[in-house]
């Protein structure tokens, strides 16, 4: 971080590395207390996004396994959290919040994925974005990674050949998802439903349009403008969340 991304807390000397970890532990700690003594919202699928994603962390982050140094195992412990972990667990907390939860209800993490297009199509879009975040972040940071010897995609294949990958992909994303909507909203049953699949398909539409037009006059390689577009698909991460009440 002192060389890729000198301005972080610790790499700038404002935060110490034992307050950092007390920090990381006790928030750690807290939130899973949270999630297990809470006697309504302390759901299966809560528990579940919680745990995998202290765990998944940890092992991309500390060694022995520091898996962030392997560029699958990276990839994976990302797409995983970011796709599947998070938004198949909410779905199952939320079902079983809002209507109970236990194996008869339905409301498992396995049950939302299998029975329910929704949950499923949800975590797949998020885990293809998941990987485009993934793979993303490493783009700016060659310089770094090669003095660490962190063996990243971007250091194995270089630098403009996984930006632009992963710019097309998200791009192709977001147009698959707004064609899909806007097909669907022929088919819709009611009024309502037709104006939320149309909203949804010109988001993902105007989606797609940005990150086709914010990558244009970003070099690969200058890490700088390739961590202002990276922060730029992060905007749209969470503004996707913001149109997923419109997805039915």
């Amino acid at each position: 971080d002192k060389i890729n991304k000198p301005n972080l807390p610790i790499a700038a000397g404002i935060l110490s590395m034992k307050n950092a970890i007390i920090t990381v532990v006790v928030s750690l700690i807290l939130s899973l207390a949270m999630g297990v003594a809470h006697p309504i919202f302390g759901t299966e699928g809560l528990n579940a996004a919680l745990w995998l994603s202290g765990i998944l962390g940890t092992v991309y982050s500390l060694p022995p396994l520091r898996l962030k140094r392997f560029p699958f195992l990276a990839a994976f412990c990302i797409v995983s959290v970011r796709g599947f972990v998070i938004n198949a667990s909410f779905f199952a907390h939320s079902v079983a919040a809002a209507y109970g939860g236990g194996l008869a209800s339905g409301s498992t993490i396995l049950n939302c994925l299998r029975n329910d297009r929704a949950c499923f199509l949800s975590s797949l879009f998020f885990g293809v974005f998941g990987l485009v975040i993934a793979l993303m972040k490493d783009v700016p940071d060659v310089a770094g990674d090669l003095k660490a010897n962190v063996r990243t995609f971007s250091v194995r294949i270089g630098q403009k050949r996984v930006y632009n990958a992963m710019r097309r992909l998200l791009s192709a994303s977001f147009w698959g998802v707004g064609a899909a909507f806007l097909r669907s909203a022929f088919l819709a049953s009611n009024t309502a439903l037709t104006a939320g699949r149309v909203a949804t398909s010109v988001a993902a539409m105007l989606a797609g349009w940005s990150v086709r037009r914010e990558a244009q006059g970003v070099d690969p390689e200058d890490s700088q403008q390739v961590y202002d577009y990276y922060m730029h698909l992060w905007k749209l991460f969470y503004l996707s969340y913001l149109v997923l009440p419109f997805a039915r």
